[in-house]
């Protein structure tokens, strides 16, 4: 493939189909990769808002203030698929304009020109937009939703409701005064700045924001809210926006907000930049949850009481958009295109929050990075393309960037790494950004050219491959051992040899070790470590901190003393994961004896799960006491990887049903009805009053109950009361 450079050409005039610039990648076309041309810097928008929720009617008045861009503006276009433009005015004067398909053409007659400070005002009506604004539970016969209207903006869908230039590549402080039922409460960017009871049963709400945010993080939600208050240490005011019937919930989902805050500030060295910070949980809303500014939205299925959150913590969630408020909202993304921008730091620094500040120790940081990179290495199976490109998908644009800030800071220190973040936050405020900006700050902070580094983790794809073996060599000057690697992986124009610093570690019997870093680059490179003792296992890049794939066989006494000695957990899980095809002779005291002995979870499912299969004795008494293991992830993984319930086992099964953790009760439900169908009854009694997260438990208790009950009526009953479930 040739490559390619990005297209930095502006065309001459920036009107009908010359408004998009084509971006491409450097290795791989991405047709779908642009910067948009615009005419005029947008630079504030005011828009006042009712609704109709009934019908999905959007009634609007919205004025966008602006100064050309070009020397003679005569025509502009504005994004509005759909809305219907009832009046037009340009500086306070009626203005032509035309409507399309995809929005509106205002004619600006005389032509504006630079340095003018000028305003388009529309009248509008948006009845049932296709996205962007969402009307939820108004037209439910049973009542049974709630009543909400809530948007979502990301991509560039808040042009569904409100006639605008929508891109990620301009910038305005907007404001926003919205006219309501009076019963009802309304969140929307940054500062509420009044509150105003009108005649007719309504209130006006009106919230402006203090800095320029691009029009995708506009948000609105109304709804039936309460809101409780608090500070972070360095005075952020937050709110947290609840239901009013569900106040138990408040404590258990938002209780680490005020320390990620602090957190935040202290690893980036900025103070948070914007005003205040608030989150508000909304129903049915299928895109998890997005950082607008100032007020996250999120899906309910996360707003959970103390026992939800034993399984459905929100945590993770809370630190990736309260990590948007800097990456993202602060510094945004000039194309979609530099997205993951965005994503790998929310997830990069989620991360981090949970592994320091959540865990003791560095282990569960280290199990989060390696599922972001199997996720990455997932993703190349379909295909090779980078994290820079439009399609990459979202393995590529959060855990694979993630992991890829994860191997750079390991690489130039996370002191450096920290100063390198503060320079590109501090020299990009509240503007628009793409790579370049980024390598940019490792260049003016640390004197790093780290170019190499991005092409070949984030323009380039795919991941390395590696080989590895070891062997004993003698020479004039005394015994060595040699580590060969071997890069495997198919190389293309796309996929090249990774060069990456990478430690080996030689453990020997005596319980010492040598360790050596050493620059892998080739098809085949050989690190050379002089022998000195018996070796007991040799490790390659120890603490997994390199997305890759490995083949390196191993003895079963190698990983034995690997799963024994290696310092760091995801080695001696990885040992453990090699020995899932030994025999359960050769590993049962292993696995019995380091289950004790080991802390770390993930370690300590996976004996459950080689252990459960097995007849003998001492494995049956360890999976009995794992139905009563204090880690809610050992109970579950007992249950789920137990087949068969035998008669050692079934009291221990029944007991699960008054887990604490939902899921461990319904697993075991489950099992419980399949196998043992003539207690099915005893079963579904024990468990009749716990509905688990967004009913789950509950709809299998209800299915389990229609399809096994004995009586009509108790069918006909949770037939119906499934189907109210499923309403909406």
């Amino acid at each position: 493939m040739i490559k390619k450079i990005i297209l930095l050409i502006t065309a001459l005039c920036g009107i009908g189909s010359l408004q998009a610039q084509n971006l491409e990648d450097c290795y791989q076309k991405d047709t779908s990769a642009y910067i948009r041309n615009h005419q005029v810097d947008f630079t504030r928008l005011k828009l006042e808002v009712s609704f109709e929720p009934q019908k999905e009617l959007v009634r609007g008045k919205v004025t966008e203030y602006f100064s050309p861009l070009r020397k003679n503006v005569d025509t502009i276009f504005f994004n509005g698929p759909g809305i219907k433009i009832i009046s037009c005015t340009l500086n306070g004067k009626p203005a032509g304009y035309d409507t399309v398909s995809t929005g509106v053409y205002v004619h600006c007659k005389p032509a504006l020109h630079w340095d003018g400070q000028d305003s388009i005002t529309f009248e509008y009506e948006a009845t049932s937009p296709r996205r962007g604004i969402y009307f939820y539970g108004w037209n439910d016969p049973k009542n049974i939703l709630r009543k909400q209207i809530w948007t979502q903006g990301e991509g560039t869908d808040n042009r569904y409701w409100i006639p605008m230039y929508d891109e990620p590549n301009d910038k305005m402080v907007t404001e926003m005064i919205v006219t309501f039922d009076k019963n009802y409460n309304v969140l929307s960017n940054g500062t509420k700045l009044s509150e105003k009871l009108n005649n007719d049963g309504t209130k006006t709400w009106h919230y402006k924001i203090s800095h320029p945010i691009s029009t995708y993080l506009i948000m609105l939600a109304i709804g039936d809210y309460a809101v409780q208050t608090a500070k972070s240490s360095s005075g952020v005011p937050m709110q947290y926006w609840y239901y009013p019937d569900e106040a138990d919930r408040v404590q258990p989902t938002f209780q680490h907000a005020p320390e990620m805050m602090d957190f935040l500030e202290s690893e980036t060295g900025m103070k948070y930049p914007w005003e205040s910070y608030s989150q508000v949980p909304v129903e049915n809303y299928v895109f998890g949850a997005m950082e607008n500014t100032t007020a996250t939205i999120f899906g309910d299925f996360y707003f959970n009481d103390k026992r939800g959150a034993i399984d459905r913590g929100y945590e993770g969630v809370d630190a990736h958009e309260m990590t948007h408020q800097w990456f993202g909202d602060f510094v945004t993304c000039r194309s979609w295109v530099d997205m993951w921008m965005h994503e790998n730091f929310a997830t990069y620094y989620a991360k981090l929050f949970d592994g320091t500040k959540l865990h003791t120790g560095e282990d569960y940081y280290v199990w989060n990075r390696r599922g972001e990179q199997d996720a990455a290495i997932n993703a190349s199976k379909k295909d090779l393309l980078p994290i820079r490109n439009t399609g990459s998908g979202t393995a590529r644009e959060y855990p694979k960037g993630s992991a890829v800030l994860d191997m750079l800071s390991n690489m130039i220190g996370h002191d450096a790494f920290k100063r390198a973040i503060h320079c590109y936050l501090v020299h990009n405020r509240y503007a628009n950004v793409d790579i370049n900006d980024f390598t940019k700050a490792f260049k003016d902070t640390l004197g790093m050219n780290l170019d190499w580094y991005f092409d070949e983790w984030v323009k380039r794809g795919g991941e390395p491959a590696y080989d590895i073996s070891y062997r004993s060599e003698k020479k004039s000057d005394g015994n060595y051992t040699v580590i060969d690697v071997k890069q495997t992986q198919k190389t293309s124009d796309l996929v090249g040899y990774f060069k990456m610093p990478i430690t080996f570690e030689v453990y020997y019997t005596d319980g010492s070790r040598d360790s050596v870093q050493q620059w892998i680059s080739h098809a085949e490179d050989s690190v050379i470590i002089p022998a000195k003792k018996q070796i007991s296992f040799v490790l390659f890049d120890p603490d997994s901190w390199i997305i890759k794939t490995v083949n390196f066989n191993k003895s079963f006494n190698e990983l034995q003393n690997q799963v024994k000695t290696a310092p760091h957990a995801i080695d001696r899980f990885d040992a453990l994961v090699a020995m899932r095809d030994s025999s359960i002779e050769l590993k049962r005291n292993l696995l019995i004896s380091e289950f004790d002995r080991e802390q770390f979870h993930a370690v300590r499912e996976e004996i459950v799960r080689q252990l459960s299969k097995d007849k003998n004795t001492n494995s049956i008494a360890l999976l009995q006491k794992a139905f009563s293991d204090k880690d809610a992830g050992i109970r579950q993984a007992v249950i789920t990887s137990i087949d068969s319930i035998t008669a050692q086992m079934q009291p221990y099964f029944e007991k699960a049903l008054h887990d604490s953790s939902y899921v461990a009760e319904q697993e075991a439900l489950i099992k419980l009805c399949t196998q043992l169908p003539g207690n099915v009854e005893k079963y579904l009694d024990a468990t009749k009053n716990d509905y688990g997260i967004e009913n789950g438990l509950r709809s299998v208790w209800l299915e389990i109950k229609a399809y096994k009950g004995t009586r009509q009526t108790e069918i006909d009953s949770a037939l119906n009361e499934l189907t109210n479930y499923s309403s909406g």
